[in-house]
């Protein structure tokens, strides 16, 4: 059922995207920079229970409420990082770091340095009053084909293949060189990131894996009907996301007490390439994510 879903949502989005159907409106041009504009709203909660109505599934808004999420969908906007500002949230580049960091790698593998999020540019109070507010996470993380696909237990060690560090300093930083030993193809190259919160549905796998719904032809309404035309009429498309709901290419479902810290997209401009334009996603447990707590972060690498 998965590969099929996909196939069709894609389809879906794909005929949105090329006809602006669903926006009432012949003009693509919106979609060329999705934060640049307002033409397209996002969902409130109601127009998200009358959709879900609309496909026949009004028994699960109870249910189904309490896993929709806020969450940040970013934008990447190319940036020589000699205008980043110190501490800027960015993708790719060289981190901003303490001068004690230790650069991290995987059985000396050195890692890729991927992003870094300063919390002080997000209303994290209007996601989670819970969530820290201040300081700054950085995503680390091996880039290196050769290791993903000839070693026996990379992709396995989830745990461990990945470095989230979290700094409470935002000024005293250093711009950090990486390691001699990383290939200018392991250096992604800087971009700001363009931000807006909007709110994130989870996918049918996450439903069925945490027992939410099990009714196969509630499954397939949901995953066939009612979360295509809710995302081919608000989505953004897949993107970089901090927090909210994973985009699922080929498997969303994870348990509820995990949440997603960070998907990292598939960028030419950037230099970044999951799988064949997959993602990648980092997740963490909320209640440690509260307690700033890193150790537990598990990685998914996944292809399309």
């Amino acid at each position: 059922m998965n590969t099929f879903k996909i196939i069709i949502a894609f389809i879906l989005l794909l005929r949105f995207l090329i006809t602006g159907d669903a926006a009432g409106s012949n003009d693509t041009s919106i979609y060329k920079h999705p934060l640049a504009s307002d033409q397209i709203t996002d969902p409130s909660i109601g127009e998200i229970r009358l959709m879900l109505g609309e496909a026949g599934l009004d028994k699960y808004w109870d249910t189904l409420k309490h896993h929709i999420l806020p969450g940040f969908y970013m934008v990447p906007k190319m940036t020589d990082e000699t205008e980043i500002k110190l501490g800027a949230s960015k993708i790719g580049g060289h981190p901003d770091m303490p001068s004690s960091f230790q650069w991290p790698s995987w059985k000396n593998h050195p890692m890729s340095f991927v992003a870094q999020i300063n919390l002080e540019e997000f209303p994290m109070n209007l996601v989670n009053p819970g969530y820290p507010a201040t300081g700054i996470l950085y995503f680390f993380y091996v880039y290196d084909y050769e290791v993903w696909y000839n070693s026996d237990d990379y992709d396995s060690d989830k745990k461990n293949n990945n470095v989230v560090y979290y700094s409470p300093e935002t000024t005293e930083l250093v711009r950090m060189e990486p390691p001699m030993t990383l290939s200018e193809d392991q250096i992604f190259r800087s971009a700001l990131l363009e931000k807006k919160l909007e709110l994130t549905i989870p996918d049918s796998d996450y439903l069925e894996a945490n027992h939410l719904m099990n009714n196969e032809t509630d499954l397939n309404r949901y995953s066939l009907e009612f979360r295509p035309k809710l995302l081919i009429t608000y989505d953004r498309g897949i993107g970089f996301r901090f927090l909210g709901h994973m985009t699922a290419l080929q498997y969303g479902g994870h348990p509820s007490d995990e949440i997603l810290l960070f998907q990292a997209d598939s960028d030419d401009q950037i230099g970044m390439e999951w799988d064949l334009s997959g993602l990648l996603h980092f997740f963490i447990k909320a209640d440690d994510f509260k307690k700033l707590f890193f150790e537990n972060i598990y990685t998914y690498r996944v292809g399309t």
